[in-house]
């Protein structure tokens, strides 16, 4: 963790952060979940997901907002939105805003990039639809994720899964109104 909080910059990505996006997620993806290793199917996973095209393919989607956090010309972090997503059933048929995915490189949890990204995630939300309302889901083994989503009013609305391989992982469904 840097000694002090980085001096940061929050702003919307632009195609030039692609690369640097997918390596971001990728790096953050796999120190989260591949707590026993990378597996072939961990590394197929990643490597078809987080894509400099997919990034740009989000960045032209008006459906989607990509927001990133950097500084000194480096990636810190990023939140990217669905406008108009339904909630998994049978929580809700109503479709909303949904907190894609919040990534802080590792160094820099803690340091005010994540309520950064979270806090012009909203206002974000708010000047597209109005309302600064969203859901996310998360996965319930990450207590630190749960913890930061918790602080910022977030609560539990239900549970769904995610599927990888034969795998299937409880994910919690949180909102804030």
């Amino acid at each position: 963790m840097p000694s002090s909080p980085p001096s940061f910059r929050v702003r919307p990505a632009i195609a030039a952060d692609a690369p640097a996006l997918a390596a971001l997620s990728i790096q953050v993806w796999l120190a989260t979940y591949a707590t026993e290793g990378v597996s072939d199917l961990l590394a197929r996973y990643v490597l078809e997901q987080f894509t400099p095209a997919a990034f740009t393919g989000w960045m032209d989607d008006a459906g989607t907002g990509l927001i990133v956090a950097g500084a000194d010309g480096h990636l810190l972090g990023y939140a990217r939105l669905g406008f108009d997503v339904p909630q998994p059933p049978p929580l809700s048929s109503v479709a909303g805003t949904e907190l894609c995915t919040l990534y802080v490189q590792e160094p820099f949890t803690r340091s005010g990039v994540g309520s950064a990204l979270l806090d012009e995630a909203c206002a974000t939300a708010r000047e597209r639809t109005g309302s600064d309302a969203m859901w996310l889901t998360v996965n319930a083994r990450n207590e630190r994720a749960c913890g930061f989503y918790r602080k910022h009013g977030f609560v539990r609305r239900g549970t769904t899964w995610f599927v990888l391989g034969e795998g299937r992982h409880e994910n919690l469904v949180l909102a804030r109104p």
